[in-house]
């Protein structure tokens, strides 16, 4: 299984002009559309999501491009540690995304004197990437990445305006007030973050039941 994440991570984070187009346009149209909330936890929270997506997904579409079913269907890899391996990849890239999320922040902090990052931020973004995988990987594991991506597509479309309407909600804690706001803001962010947790392990379950019934032609 952890042969499979270091194969994922290598894929996923060697560098090649595709991937740093995909990054480059995808953070320009993120701050263009985010022009107003710029300085508001929306942009973290969007940011993450949005590196989360990219290097998660780009496993499956590697995996699919080279048609990596095949070899491991012909090898001794059991196809339960396939699909815990990339539950642990994406859990991998969550926390890195949230990590170069904060630092951004950090930076931004230190240059221009705000700030948009706090655990409410965290909770928050660690809530709908969860929500997102535990929703997408079953689908992606049973249909393949091509097959599934007009739905992933549509997904994504509807987590982000959740995003976008829970961290509006954030924008008055922002500047001044911020520093007088409580550590969590949100107490019920933690009992929703459960729940995702949860979910996201019968995700896996069901992923796995899923991919073992799969046929995979020779």
């Amino acid at each position: 299984m952890f042969n499979l994440l270091k194969k994922d991570l290598i894929c996923c984070f060697k560098v090649d002009t595709k991937t740093i187009l995909k990054l480059i346009i995808g953070i320009f149209l993120i701050s263009i559309t985010l022009i107003p909330s710029i300085f508001t936890p929306l942009s973290t929270v969007t940011l993450t999501f949005f590196l989360s997506y990219i290097f998660i997904f780009r496993s499956f579409y590697l995996d699919e491009l080279n048609k990596c079913d095949y070899f491991f269907n012909s090898m001794p890899i059991e196809k339960d540690d396939i699909v815990y391996s990339k539950y642990l990849f994406a859990t991998v890239i969550i926390i890195g995304s949230l990590l170069l999320s904060y630092f951004c922040s950090k930076i931004a902090n230190n240059i221009l004197e705000f700030r948009n990052f706090n655990m409410d931020v965290v909770l928050i973004s660690l809530i709908l990437v969860l929500l997102f995988i535990s929703i997408t990987f079953p689908l992606t594991f049973k249909y393949g990445y091509r097959k599934s991506y007009i739905i992933l597509n549509m997904i994504i479309a509807v987590v982000v305006m959740m995003g976008i309407f829970r961290a509006r909600n954030m924008q008055t804690f922002m500047m001044g007030e911020w520093e007088k706001a409580p550590i969590l803001i949100d107490k019920t962010l933690i009992v929703k973050l459960i729940l995702v947790i949860i979910m996201y392990l019968v995700s896996m379950y069901i992923s796995k039941k899923i991919y073992n019934k799969k046929e995979i032609a020779q």
